[in-house]
C-alpha cells in the first residue's frame, strides 16, 4: 500500500536502477525429476531469454532492476510462469514442468458470420485488432496464423481466439521478431471493445548497420509519448521536461444516452432482429454515443497528486479519485491525438522501475494509449538512445 505521505519530490533515477543482474536455475520434469534440455526461459515482454543446457540449467544475464514474469516453455510440457522482483542476482529453486496431455485441437464456430462465413474473415478481424491499423501495423506479419483457434458467436457478434503455441510475428517497422503465446482475445464490435492477454519474447531482427539506424529512430518515435515514457518520467520527476501534462477530467452521464445496462437489455431483446431493423439501427446509434460529457480542468495537476511511493522498493503507485488526461506535447482540451484518459477502478495501479503497470486490471485506459496494439509494442527492457 502507498505510504501516507504525499510524494513531494520524486528522486531522480539512481544508478542502482540500471544495475545489471542475473537469474540462474534448473528445469526438471515433474514426471521423472530428470533435467529438461532446450526449454525456452525468458522474461515476459522483453528481449531477455535463453534455453536450458543438457543438464537443465540456465542463466539470464544483464537484467535491469524491476518486476518480471519468467516464462518456461517447451514442446511436450505445460508452460509455467513465475513472478520475481529483481534487484540483485537470483538463483531460483528447481522448476518442475508438467508433461502436456495432448488433445486434438479444433476451430470452433458457434454460428456462421452474418456477412462472410469462414476463417478468413475472422483472421482479417483478428489481425486488424491485434496488430493494429497503423503504419507500423502494415509492416507486421504473423508467420504462422494457422495456430489461431477462433470462436465466433453470432448472437453477440463476439469473436474470441487463443493459440496452443507461440505465434511468430515479424515487425519490420521496429525490427523485432516476436514470439507471442495468445492466452485470450476478445473483439466485441457492438460495444467497440477489444482486449487480449499473452506472454511474449522480443528478438531483434538481423539487419545492416544502415537498417539498424532506421529501426533505432522508429523505436524512439514509438517510445515518445507512450505509457512507458510517461511513467518513467514520473519516476525521474521529469514529466514537465519530457513534455507531459496531466489534467483532472470531470465526467457526467450523458443526458441523451441510456446506461449500458439498459442498452444491453434492449440489445438482448432485439437479438433476433436483422441489423437493418429501425429499432436495431436506433439502438446501435445510441450505443456508439459517448456515455458521458466531460470537462477538462483549466490547471494541470502536480505530480505528487497522482504518483505515490510505496513501502516496496522499486514499486510505485499511480492513482487519482477522478479520471485524468495525460497529454503529450500539447495543452489542448484533449481533442488532439496525443491525449490518453485513465480511470482508476481500484484506488491505485502499481508500476515498477521499467515504467510498466503490472496491475492493468486496476485502471481503464482510453484515447491515445488505448489504441496501441502489438505493432507499437516495445520490450519492457527498451532504453531510448541518448538524446532521443
Amino acid at each position: 500500500m502507498p505510504k501516507t505521505q504525499l510524494l513531494l519530490i520524486l528522486l531522480f533515477i539512481p544508478a542502482c536502477l540500471f544495475a545489471q543482474n542475473s537469474i540462474t536455475g534448473k528445469i526438471t520434469s515433474l514426471a521423472n525429476k530428470n533435467p529438461v534440455a532446450g526449454v525456452s526461459v525468458f522474461l515476459n515482454n522483453t528481449t531477455l531469454g535463453t534455453k536450458t543446457a543438457t543438464d537443465g540449467s540456465f542463466t539470464i544475464s544483464n537484467i535491469p532492476n524491476g518486476q518480471y514474469t519468467i516464462i518456461f516453455s517447451s514442446i511436450g510440457y505445460e508452460t509455467a510462469t513465475q513472478l520475481v522482483m529483481i534487484n540483485k542476482d537470483i538463483h531460483l529453486a528447481a522448476v518442475s514442468l508438467s508433461p502436456k496431455i495432448t488433445e486434438l485441437g479444433e476451430v470452433v464456430i458457434t454460428a456462421k458470420h452474418h456477412h462472410q462465413p469462414g476463417r478468413n474473415l475472422y483472421l482479417h478481424t483478428f489481425i486488424a485488432e491485434f496488430l493494429g491499423q497503423t503504419k507500423n501495423a502494415r509492416e507486421c506479419t504473423i508467420l504462422n496464423p494457422n495456430l489461431i483457434h477462433f470462436v465466433y458467436d453470432e448472437k453477440t457478434d463476439r469473436l474470441t481466439a487463443t493459440t496452443s503455441d507461440f505465434l511468430i510475428i515479424e515487425n519490420k517497422a521496429l525490427g523485432y521478431r516476436i514470439k507471442y503465446l495468445l492466452l485470450s482475445f476478445l473483439n466485441d464490435p457492438t460495444w467497440g471493445r477489444t482486449s487480449y492477454t499473452g506472454v511474449s519474447l522480443f528478438q531483434p531482427m538481423d539487419s545492416t548497420a544502415e537498417q539498424e539506424l532506421v529501426w533505432k529512430k522508429k523505436r524512439a518515435e514509438t517510445y515518445r509519448g507512450s505509457e512507458m515514457h510517461f511513467l518513467r518520467s514520473c519516476i525521474a520527476s521529469q514529466t514537465d521536461a519530457e513534455g507531459f501534462t496531466v489534467w483532472e477530467v470531470t465526467r457526467t452521464p450523458s443526458p441523451t444516452r441510456p446506461p449500458d445496462s439498459l442498452l444491453a437489455e434492449q440489445m438482448n431483446t432485439l437479438s433476433g432482429y436483422p441489423k437493418t431493423n429501425p429499432d436495431v439501427v436506433k439502438l446501435m446509434k445510441l450505443i456508439k454515443e459517448s456515455p458521458y460529457v466531460q470537462t477538462v480542468a483549466n490547471t494541470p495537476l502536480t505530480m505528487y497528486k497522482y504518483i505515490k511511493v510505496t513501502d516496496k522498493k522499486g514499486i510505485y503507485a499511480f492513482g487519482y479519485s477522478q479520471t485524468i488526461m495525460v497529454n503529450y506535447l500539447n495543452t489542448s482540451n484533449g481533442s488532439n491525438r496525443c491525449s490518453s484518459f485513465i480511470t482508476f477502478i481500484d484506488p491505485y495501479a502499481y508500476f515498477d522501475n521499467k515504467g510498466i503497470i503490472f496491475t492493468p486490471q486496476s485502471c481503464l485506459i482510453e484515447g491515445f494509449w488505448g489504441t496501441k496494439r502489438i505493432a507499437e509494442l516495445l520490450p519492457d527492457d527498451y532504453q531510448p538512445p541518448n538524446g532521443f
